[in-house]
């Protein structure tokens, strides 16, 4: 399958700054991202997903060592883009990180609400998100592409139906008392989605694993 120009230009900022010069700034981003998850191996099913989740914190989140830009901003200031890349990179740096539930599924788009706002969104969904359903608690990243809010690649998690209490009571304490905060409350659910699924293989009750996140603050 072609890859849309998001993946293209996704790619093109991870060569241009994820590699070479800057393979001490990757490593210490990794260590960082992957504190809470220091057992994650590559043969786990979460790798690539987890995996995945870190490219887009490091490109479209993490500010560079020295620098106040992510390196999707950096990138964005090169000068052998078209308009319509940058365009696609302003767009790119609007995104949405979030947890969300969803409302309701069409054919064509779905809504969902964002738990630390409590805004209604409509999403465009350009690719098939298997086993999504009204009720589900997912983590993406939303970017606004042709005037619609449509799914970015990677950064998708979606939590078992079970921690759906836990999960929305955890983002309405963030929300109301600014801790912890939305990415670090994201980043711990990662590592409770993966504890669950690999670690435990499902066999401990969903509601012993995400009540850790029940009174942290």
């Amino acid at each position: 399958m072609k890859a849309s120009i998001e993946q293209d230009l996704f790619e093109r900022i991870l060569a241009e700054l994820a590699g070479g010069d800057y393979s001490d700034e990757v490593k210490q981003a990794r260590d960082v991202f992957f504190e809470r998850l220091r057992d994650l191996r590559d043969d786990d099913p979460s790798y690539d997903r987890l995996t995945a989740c870190f490219l887009n914190w490091y490109v479209f989140d993490r500010r560079m060592n020295g620098s106040l830009e992510t390196p999707l901003q950096i990138f964005a200031r090169g000068e052998n883009l078209s308009a319509s890349e940058k365009n696609l990179l302003a767009a790119l740096a609007g995104n949405i990180h979030s947890l969300f539930e969803v409302l309701r599924i069409d054919k064509q788009s779905l809504e969902l609400r964002n738990l630390f706002n409590n805004e209604m969104l409509r999403v465009t969904e350009r690719r098939v998100l298997a086993g999504l359903d009204p009720g589900d608690i997912l983590e993406a990243r939303l970017f606004p592409l042709d005037d619609k809010l449509v799914f970015a690649s990677g950064a998708y998690v979606l939590h078992p139906r079970a921690a759906r209490s836990f999960i929305c009571k955890a983002a309405e304490r963030s929300r109301q008392s600014g801790s912890p905060s939305p990415a670090e409350l994201i980043m711990r659910l990662q590592a409770l989605s993966f504890r669950y699924l690999d670690r435990f293989n499902q066999r401990v009750p969903v509601e012993k694993v995400y009540t850790e996140i029940s009174d942290t603050q």
